[in-house]
């Protein structure tokens, strides 16, 4: 019973750790965002109606004042709240409240238009971010308000006409709830999420608490008997397993709110496209890809992790039919690159053919991938017999890796490129280091910038006690 007191109450600690984070994270976005905004809001106001005239009178339209002025005025306060008193409840309600009065001034700027509009679905969009439905609340009551107001004292402030039904607030308000219901259920599924990551955060943590009890209060044991040696062995393995397994369950329980997240994004990508202006479809375009690229990190950290765990048993195997597996599930990537993939007769060799094919397949498709411009890429693989081991080569005329680099590349997450150079997660090459390892070799690089790259990979002969499977 004490036990799950505790583990209850750790939860909840970690639960408002990460709500926290969440709050000050989403304030700190908000910030930015307002200063944006008072910066469009003169822009537009510039554009749209820079100077008023009376006869032959010109004057700067009070537009301009209002979004430098007003805009000033709502973005100051809520700016300083996020800098200086980040996570704070008045502090994101502050936010709610000037973000849809930063809507209201926007919409007065514009004279109405409809397009405008949008800017309060995607404040509240943005708004969710809290995970707080709360604030939703203090934003829809802030634009029911506004549009009551203005639309009865002066309509074409918000609607772009003289005069306006009475009733038309309840409208545009009813278009809010019904964008809030669905925001609501997103919170709320976020926040029981959030619960459960920290839940099985706190319960882990108690089950590493108490076997590291059992392992000292073992281990006293073990060293009267003179057992300790092979019972850390056992204890390391066992360890190692359920690191793996947890490594497993946290990756496979981030693609459900990740799946719900590209489908909504993909739904208002397909559905708003084109309707609303350039930057929001450049905004949308820029989540529905971070969101491919999460899913892609998130399954290649499955495959990693999979590697230790999924391996056949070693045994003799054609190494040459394997790498035409590989180059067969490369087809598409080499003729659309243009790439001539050459090798020489390779040896059989004891290894895992499913391994070894990801081997290939990775070491060419680096190949193909970081190929020169304007220039034919060239791969040629090949084997020879140095020292009781098979040393494989892997050769092209790419765009080389400079000395420095050589053992980074091996680590996982480590990129000499951004993504928006050469596509990638920064995984293939490790995944093919803890292959080489697992088969009892290593691997390593031979290159200069600009000239090409040579990957090299042993495998011994005789497959090592301890790596048979």
């Amino acid at each position: 019973m004490k036990t799950e007191n505790s583990t209850e109450q750790q939860s909840a600690a970690f639960f408002q750790e990460m709500q926290l984070a969440v709050f000050k994270r989403t304030d700190h976005m908000f910030a930015g965002l307002m200063i944006a905004q008072w910066i469009f809001g003169i822009i537009c106001a510039l554009v749209v109606s820079p100077r008023a005239w009376e006869g032959e009178v010109s004057h700067i339209h009070i537009h301009v004042w209002a979004a430098i002025f007003l805009g000033g005025i709502l973005t100051a306060l809520p700016v300083t709240m996020a800098w200086l008193q980040p996570g704070w409840v008045f502090t994101r309600h502050l936010i709610a409240f000037t973000q849809m009065l930063w809507s209201a001034l926007l919409i007065h700027l514009t004279g109405g238009r409809i397009e405008t509009h949008f800017h309060v679905f995607g404040s509240l969009a943005f708004l969710a971010f809290y995970r707080d439905w709360p604030v939703l609340i203090t934003a829809t009551v802030v634009v029911a308000a506004d549009h009551f107001l203005r639309g009865w004292y002066w309509p074409q402030s918000v609607y772009g006409v003289v005069a306006a039904s009475p009733w038309r607030w309840l409208e545009h308000t009813g278009w809010v709830v019904f964008e809030d219901v669905f925001l609501i259920a997103v919170c709320i599924k976020s926040k029981h999420e959030m619960q459960e990551i920290c839940a099985r955060r706190a319960r882990l943590e108690n089950v590493n608490k108490e076997t590291e009890r059992l392992i000292w209060e073992r281990t006293a044991e073990l060293e009267q008997a003179n057992q300790l040696t092979e019972i850390q062995a056992k204890r390391l393995v066992r360890s190692n397993g359920e690191l793996q397994q947890f490594a497993y369950v946290a990756s496979h329980d981030l693609q459900e709110p990740l799946r719900m997240i590209s489908s909504y994004l993909q739904l208002i990508s397909k559905r708003y496209q084109g309707k609303l202006d350039k930057d929001a479809d450049e905004y949308i375009g820029f989540a529905v890809d971070g969101a491919v690229r999460l899913k892609r990190l998130i399954n290649d950290l499955l495959d990693y992790s999979r590697i230790d765990t999924q391996g056949k048993q070693h045994i003799e195997t054609n190494s040459e039919e394997v790498l035409k597996r590989a180059l067969s599930n490369l087809k598409m990537a080499i003729e659309e690159s243009g790439t001539v993939v050459t090798y020489d007769p390779l040896p059989p060799i004891i290894a895992d053919d499913g391994q070894l094919e990801r081997l290939f397949q990775n070491l060419v498709g680096n190949g193909i991938k970081y190929r020169k411009k304007d220039v034919s890429q060239k791969i040629h693989i090949s084997a020879k017999e140095s020292n009781g081991d098979w040393v494989f080569s892997v050769r092209d005329n790419g765009i080389g890796i400079a000395k420095e680099h050589f053992n980074r590349i091996f680590t996982i997450f480590q990129r000499l490129h951004t993504s928006g150079v050469y596509p990638g997660t920064g995984i293939g090459l490790s995944v093919c280091r803890k292959i080489v390892e697992n088969h009892g070799g290593h691997i390593w690089v031979e290159s200069e910038p600009g000239t090409g790259s040579t990957f090299y990979f042993s495998v011994p002969k005789k497959m090592p006690k301890g790596n048979s499977t």
